[in-house]
């Protein structure tokens, strides 16, 4: 069963929930949330596979934080240098949803990379985005602290999905995947949550439970999709993503990577926001060094001051993005929709339809991280 699973989750990630859980997600959420879904996901279809382009990203994730309580081997959090103290203000993210909600934004994600539920304000944002007409709302999650609490002011807040990250089937492999967590305390949480949802007679969230392929856990695929078929709404498997030569001993051993096709439809459909107001054209931790813009206004003692070369250096053109470019023009709030239409995203999104040498620099750095050989 393992070597099939792996070869399935690079073909159709849907198709692999669906199998995984014996559950497609889409089709759950299309018969709770009606036609709105429906023709979002028809939007998100036709952006992913280049067809047609949105005028405003359907998706957008928002970095609340940029902190973690765990060091986990594979993640960008094991680094203490990474962590931050800025910070997105609920507020800031509240206006960014009014204009997402009146401009074509359909779904919603909070974290980023990071651990989410360190805001005590998601319960109140995903209840305001859904109140704005955003039809979805999500996130990842370690669990840590997701107590019965919590967990009853999102399913009353209308979040649609919450993925919990677990990569373990067993108390001791956990302990290696996630550094600084309770095994049994998150498991708890997970069922717990499944249980005041029935209380609560809430289909949503769905829940979905998480697998990172790694040396490390790679003996406990089978057993842990055992372990949550049919416990859990749907699973993921996902295939580490090496994004750091020092931590190449984690590729596993089981199976390898397809080649990467050399696209990537992320600039179609969605944009990142980090706590400190940097967009990013995608969601993926390579996708950090590619700074798009900010949704801050220019004005002294803003990390990203027009007038800062840095600022400029990252903002420079796409085949290499060292070298100083004409950054797109950075104002208020509004001029989220400037960066989504502006040069730089169109001049990416080409680049990405015709794919190869085409791809930017940091474009295909991250299609390399899943090529053992390129280390």
């Amino acid at each position: 069963m393992t070597e099939e699973l792996i070869a399935e989750v690079f073909s159709d990630s849907r198709k692999v929930s669906r199998f995984l859980a014996q559950k497609d997600p889409l089709t759950i959420l299309s018969k709770i949330l009606g036609p709105s879904f429906d023709e979002y996901r028809l939007k998100w279809h036709l952006a992913r596979s280049m067809q047609k382009i949105p005028a405003f990203p359907l998706h957008v994730d928002y970095e609340l934080k940029r902190e973690c309580d765990l060091r986990c081997p594979m993640c960008l959090a094991r680094n203490p240098e990474n962590i931050s103290d800025l910070e997105l203000s609920p507020k800031t993210v509240k206006d960014l949803i009014d204009l997402g909600a009146a401009s074509g934004q359909a779904s919603m994600g909070f974290g980023g990379l990071w651990e989410p539920l360190n805001s005590p304000d998601i319960p109140d944002l995903v209840a305001y985005g859904r109140s704005k007409g955003l039809v979805e709302a999500m996130f990842n999650t370690n669990g840590l602290r997701l107590s019965p609490s919590v967990s009853r002011e999102l399913i009353k807040s209308g979040l649609t999905r919450i993925m919990i990250s677990l990569d373990a089937a067993t108390e001791e492999t956990y302990k290696l995947m996630r550094p600084g967590s309770d095994f049994k305390l998150v498991e708890n949480n997970i069922h717990q949550l499944l249980a005041l949802k029935k209380a609560l007679n809430s289909p949503l969230p769905l829940v979905r439970v998480s697998f990172c392929l790694t040396s490390l856990n790679e003996t406990e695929l089978d057993s842990f999709i055992e372990r949550w078929r049919e416990v859990v709404d749907f699973i993921s498997l996902q295939y580490y993503g090496n994004f750091n030569t020092q931590k190449s001993h984690l590729w596993p051993k089981l199976g390898q990577v397809p080649p990467p096709s050399g696209k990537c439809a992320q600039p179609f459909k969605r944009l990142s926001i980090l706590c400190d107001g940097t967009v990013l054209p995608c969601c993926d931790l390579s996708g950090l060094s590619f700074k798009i813009g900010s949704i801050y206004q220019n004005y002294p003692g803003s990390p990203f001051n027009l007038g800062n070369q840095d600022n400029q250096d990252n903002l420079g053109n796409l085949g290499n993005p060292g070298n100083p470019g004409n950054p797109i023009k950075l104002g208020n709030l509004g001029n989220l929709s400037d960066i989504w239409t502006g040069e730089l995203m169109r001049d990416l999104r080409e680049r990405h339809f015709k794919g190869g040498d085409e791809l930017p620099k940091v474009c295909q750095r991250c299609q390399a991280k899943f090529q053992p050989d390129n280390f």
